[in-house]
């Protein structure tokens, strides 16, 4: 970033301008009780290079997933990125482009986000895929202001409590004005009760939302839900995994009307979680109700293919009331980095990561089950994350400790759900290796160990 002078000339011209005679006057409005009578607190100013030391001393104290053994999971996942997806996706008329409008966006661009649509397509069996959105708490959010449009039902959201409990919050904030109600369903076997469901879906329901694999990693009965929804004249959103569906059936196929997926996993880091990439695909007949933008292919007055932004449906491109969404721009760097990763990994490739996630998984899964000290939670299949209990209700304390032998070990679940206080989320990928799962196992029992030991010592024993 530049530096920005601001010498005393400027505070001149800058008062001038706005007709106040000194910096005194345009704070007198503010009462002299809440103004700070003494200098900031703060240290002396340093040079350059004592201040980039210091900048990267501060930051060498994160952890993150290149200088640990990472578990973690909930949304954001520690996935190979291959190394053509940086070198593609950092070339400057990529990197540095602006949000591309009609007027301005160059064809590169156009295309890279078509071949993005169509590779969405193929990947969810469904019709229409826009050119991205944020992240995967806004496609949810986006899909369900889709569903209440197209059905035009306010009357309620049916979302089982193992949708991620971030994108349900997105929802409800979404949601929080329109006077629509969010009915959330139980999920006290990590996946919903289609029963239980059914019985919350009305002929006011407007869609029902899945997710499958859940957040827990369980998976749902998503054909027997997306029946519930469509008997009832609802839609069915899907929330689905991209990896997963290398050996998962597609959301389009068992019945999903919109499918919406977070794209990190598809080749870009995690970088503290975002920026990212929000995935919203559906059928054709609700493209119009279409949140973003939507690249199409056609011919130029030569008879030569080209590409154009065929629709937008925000209120800035065409009239205010029948615009869809406010959806300003979209994440066209990372659905770039998504179609670099999938064409290189090819249909093949994402059922192999699919199934080395699915299998290193299970074995760590079946490591710490075998354990005196840990238990595997769902008895329902699960696809990369799984939930254990620690039968010493510790979680907080073991994640602590691993966290001190460079092992991110879990998220801890008692912040979203009070019964699974006791509970961690455990994320295995492809880049995990048997050795780095053995040793999160000792880990995680030298761990409780110890906490155990640091009891007796407290109670004098």
């Amino acid at each position: 970033m530049p530096y920005i002078y601001n010498t005393p000339d400027d505070q001149a011209e800058m008062l001038s301008a706005i007709g106040a005679s000194s910096i005194e006057e345009l704070f007198a409005p503010i009462p002299s009780d809440l103004r700070l009578k003494r200098p900031l607190d703060i240290p002396p100013a340093l040079g350059e290079l004592a201040l980039e030391q210091h900048v990267r001393e501060l930051g060498g104290r994160n952890m993150h997933a290149s200088n640990s053994v990472c578990f973690l999971g909930g949304g954001s996942y520690d996935h190979f990125v291959p190394a053509a997806v940086d070198t593609i996706a950092g070339r400057s008329e990529f990197y540095t482009s602006y949000t591309p409008y009609q007027a301005e966006v160059s064809q590169g661009n156009l295309q890279a986000m078509f071949e993005y649509q169509s590779m969405i397509t193929r990947l969810t069996g469904l019709a229409v895929s826009n050119s991205s959105l944020y992240d995967g708490g806004s496609s949810v959010a986006e899909a369900v202001l889709m569903a209440v449009d197209v059905t035009k039902r306010m009357g309620r959201v049916v979302v089982p409590a193992s949708v991620h409990p971030e994108y349900r919050q997105v929802i409800a904030t979404y949601l929080a004005n329109l006077g629509v109600e969010v009915v959330t369903v139980g999920t006290p076997d990590g996946v919903v009760d289609v029963a239980e469901l059914a019985a919350e879906v009305n002929d006011q329901t407007s869609c029902v939302v899945v997710q499958t694999p859940n957040f827990f990693g369980c998976l749902e009965d998503a054909e027997a839900i997306a029946k519930v929804a469509h008997d009832a004249g609802a839609l069915c959103i899907g929330v689905f995994d991209p990896i997963s569906l290398g050996l998962l059936k597609r959301p389009g196929d068992w019945g999903a009307d919109i499918a919406v997926a977070e794209g990190q996993s598809l080749g870009t880091a995690m970088s503290y979680g975002g920026p990212v990439l929000g995935i919203l695909a559906c059928k054709e007949e609700l493209i119009r109700r279409l949140p973003g933008r939507v690249v199409g292919l056609t011919t130029d007055r030569r008879g030569n293919p080209c590409y154009t932004l065929t629709m937008q449906t925000r209120e800035q491109h065409i009239r205010r009331e029948k615009s869809t969404s406010n959806v300003c721009t979209n994440q066209a760097l990372f659905a770039l980095r998504a179609t670099v990763y999938l064409t290189l990994v090819g249909p093949e490739g994402l059922r192999d990561v699919a199934n080395l996630c699915l299998q290193k998984s299970r074995y760590l899964a079946e490591k710490l089950d075998a354990t005196s000290r840990f238990e595997v939670v769902f008895s329902a299949p699960t696809f990369k994350e799984f939930v254990v209990r620690d039968k010493e209700n510790a979680v907080e304390a073991l994640v602590a400790d691993a966290a001190k032998e460079g092992y991110l070990a879990g998220i801890p679940l008692g912040r979203w759900y009070p019964d699974l206080a006791d509970c961690m989320l455990v994320c295995v990928t492809e880049k995990r290796t048997k050795a780095q799962m053995d040793a999160l196992v000792e880990v995680l029992q030298t761990g409780a160990a110890k906490a155990a030991a640091d009891e007796l010592i407290q109670a004098g024993i």
